[in-house]
């Protein structure tokens, strides 16, 4: 149990900032929502001027610049990677302006282009969608990496691989978690078109490679006889006296018929507030069936 004084019983709020949304409130599910806030911090982490929440038009008038988009590329020749990552962008934007969700949107391009193609071209949809509204342009298309060169050496993927890493939770990295987000997410967010995924291996080291390393985990535990004479001494003498003082100055809650009601301290000059804070005891089994964990220095 730790003794905390506090200055102040005033508490306070904590602000809450959104993130650049798509048109509708309600779009899609939950893990819609999470994929488009992970999407918007790779995208942050590698291009330097995003367009801002004000700043991001509607599908409306993306349709249009993609069609002129489109226009432009059919006389120029360009190259037909470019004019079907437009013609889905187009159709992406129909559905949406159309009442589709994100989610669904991508599923029926995914069967109108590439049917059976699954999960994971649906997403690449959506990234795509989500950086032609936030830079209102095609990311650089990247196919394959260099001969002879990891696309790790690229300081774009270092810093959204990091980016990525950072946002876990501590202990929740893993090489096998760190590959699908690789493969899934963070290579097609920067225009990257593999012809097979990275293995898991390769991930692997390149979590090695940006500094995490695989810690074994110990845990020790003290246990003491309660009823011992001495704890038994020091309990009655020191520490429950010891607690009596303190709790002079702490709130206490009284039970008035069916509710508690907060009493707070009388407290003297000088005097601050004492919060106790106890030990949760499921804390002491955190990690408790994990023999290893990923650690940045």
């Amino acid at each position: 149990m730790e003794l905390v004084e506090s200055g102040s019983d005033a508490e306070h709020d904590d602000d809450h900032l959104d993130g650049p949304q798509d048109d509708d409130v309600h779009d899609d599910a939950i893990s819609s929502d999470g994929e488009e806030e992970d999407t918007d911090l790779l995208l942050d982490a590698v291009v330097s001027e995003p367009k801002a929440k004000e700043d991001v038009r509607s599908w409306e008038e993306l349709r249009e610049q993609i069609k002129d988009d489109l226009h432009r590329g059919h006389k120029k020749h360009a190259p037909h990677a470019h004019t079907n990552q437009l013609t889905i962008l187009r159709n992406f934007a129909t559905l949406r302006i159309k009442g589709k969700g994100r989610i669904a949107a991508s599923e029926a391009i995914v069967q109108q282009f590439h049917e059976g193609a699954g999960v994971h071209f649906a997403r690449r949809i959506r990234f795509l969608a989500r950086h032609y509204q936030m830079f209102e342009q095609l990311p650089d298309e990247n196919r394959g990496g260099d001969r002879g060169r990891s696309l790790l050496d690229d300081e774009r993927i270092q810093r959204a691989a990091r980016t990525y890493l950072l946002t876990l939770p501590t202990g929740e990295v893993t090489p096998k978690r760190f590959h699908h987000a690789l493969n899934a997410r963070i290579l097609p967010a920067l225009g990257h078109t593999l012809a097979k995924w990275l293995s898991e291996r390769t991930a692997r080291r390149w979590l090695i490679k940006l500094g995490w390393r695989r810690t074994m985990l110990k845990k020790g535990v003290y246990m003491d006889g309660h009823e011992r004479p001495d704890v038994v001494e020091y309990r009655m003498k020191e520490f429950l006296p010891l607690m009596a003082l303190h709790e002079r100055r702490m709130v206490q809650w009284i039970a008035r018929g069916s509710e508690l009601v907060r009493v707070d301290p009388d407290l003297g000059p000088n005097e601050k507030r004492v919060i106790a804070v106890f030990q949760d005891e499921s804390s002491f089994h955190v990690n408790e069936y994990k023999q290893d964990a990923w650690y940045a220095p």
